[in-house]
């Protein structure tokens, strides 16, 4: 039996307006997934107000998409049920223009490791997504051995110290990030690695994996945290 799902979050203000059409994007949507809409109130002030993040559970492994991604004439076709939801996301995203809404990030949990892709520029995940499901195919295919026991894909990281400079290697921050004006090719820098003891860096250019701690957002809240108690920080 085919499982598949999509998970969709958002947020509003307490007596925020939701999003119009929203009945007939769920229609949209592949029928093949099963979907899971999420919309939950909150008073905190700054963005991520009506940005979606969007998490898809697959039924075939990384592996298995990247074995299928080598032969003849699959490559049109990988990834294009994903896809459709970008088409349905895009029209409602048009007709809600005035909530300024977006994908902040796309989470896909394959069978045998989860990726997890933040969105750097206004329609960055979109527009690169064909590349992205290229690169992490000849990823997943290049050391099928150390690849076997990841957990998680994270994509973008970034080689730039952050604003107080309490470490190197981290994703997009939602605030005080020094990063600006960012582009696709910034997509193709550095991926992070997470397995159960150690975290690793790929280099997508140069096709070369290195040990090196990474901070995702919530693991950087804490080093954050702990630098300010200790009064480490630079800024």
């Amino acid at each position: 039996m085919r499982y598949k799902k999509i998970d969709i979050k958002y947020w509003t203000y307490p007596d925020g307006d939701d999003f119009k059409d929203i009945n007939e994007f769920v229609k949209d949507v592949d029928q093949d997934y099963l979907l899971t809409l999420s919309k939950k109130r909150t008073d905190a002030c700054g963005g991520g107000l009506y940005d979606f993040i969007i998490n898809i559970t697959e039924d075939i492994s990384l592996l298995e998409l990247a074995k299928s991604y080598t032969e003849d004439g699959v490559k049109i076709v990988i990834g294009y049920s994903l896809k459709k939801i970008f088409d349905s996301t895009k029209s409602l995203f048009e007709k809600n223009k005035e909530f300024n809404p977006s994908i902040k990030e796309l989470i896909i949990d394959y069978k045998d490791c989860k990726v997890r892709v933040y969105n750097i520029y206004e329609n960055g995940i979109e527009n690169c997504f064909d590349e992205i499901i290229e690169q992490l195919c000849i990823l997943r295919l290049s050391d099928k051995k150390f690849l076997k026991k990841i957990k998680t894909i994270h994509l973008p990281i970034f080689n730039h110290k952050d604003w107080y400079k309490i470490c190197d290697y981290r994703v997009l921050l939602n605030v005080d990030e020094p990063l600006t004006k960012l582009t696709k090719k910034d997509f193709f820098n550095y991926w992070g690695i997470s397995k159960k003891k150690n975290n690793y860096i790929y280099d997508v250019k140069n096709k070369k994996v290195f040990k090196q701690k990474f901070y995702t957002q919530k693991t950087y809240d804490k080093l954050f945290e702990k630098a300010f108690k200790e009064g480490k920080l630079n800024g």
